[in-house]
């Protein structure tokens, strides 16, 4: 199922906002790819993946803008996000704890979708994200209402939360090669590690 895509408006002060939140430019648009975990203020206000519509009232689509908006704001920054236009969500149930939900992950990605599963009869089928008019993979990014972080490499990890709940699970997936774009960005960022959920 989409994710609703309804948009947020986030108060932020000034000291909070300025370099906490790293921003990427994706197909004219800004998307947040991280923000800093150690900043009290920012904890539940983003997804990976939010696009930022705009700062203070001011439609921005560049990151030059954006910083230009939040240095000379005199206090606080207003920003208007859309949540996650890119995700989809699968919530799914078994009968049994130990009985397999049928999806094949390599790191964050999904590979493959056993024929007749629990995903497979929830409608979730590999390769059937869309980016850029191209279809690709879906890569993990929030499981049970928890981040998952972006540049995690261990698949043991991820089917770890995903079986955390017994027999239901939600797994928000988004296009793993916009996925790739967020976090190719975010470690170019010093001290990118304090950008991105503890996995």
């Amino acid at each position: 199922a989409v994710v609703s895509t309804q948009s947020t408006g986030i108060y932020l002060q000034k000291r909070h906002a300025i370099g906490n939140f790293h921003l990427v430019e994706v197909a004219s648009s800004l998307w947040i790819a991280g923000w800093n975990q150690r900043e009290p203020a920012l904890t539940g206000k983003f997804h990976v993946g939010d696009q930022l519509l705009s700062l203070n009232g001011q439609p921005v689509t560049t990151v030059a803008e954006a910083n230009s908006i939040m240095e000379m704001t005199p206090s606080g920054v207003e920003l208007l996000l859309k949540r996650l236009p890119m995700a989809v969500e699968y919530k799914l149930h078994r009968k049994d704890d130990g009985e397999s939900w049928g999806m094949q992950l390599r790191q964050n990605r999904l590979v493959d979708v056993i024929h007749g599963s629990i995903a497979w009869m929830a409608g979730l089928q590999p390769f059937s994200a869309q980016f850029r008019g191209e279809p690709c993979a879906w890569a993990v990014t929030q499981v049970n209402s928890v981040p998952v972080s972006i540049l995690c490499r261990s698949t043991d990890v991820i089917l770890k939360k995903i079986d955390g709940q017994s027999r239901d699970t939600s797994i928000i997936f988004q296009p793993s090669e916009f996925v790739t774009i967020l976090s190719d960005s975010l470690r170019e960022q010093p001290h990118y590690e304090d950008f991105v959920a503890r996995s």
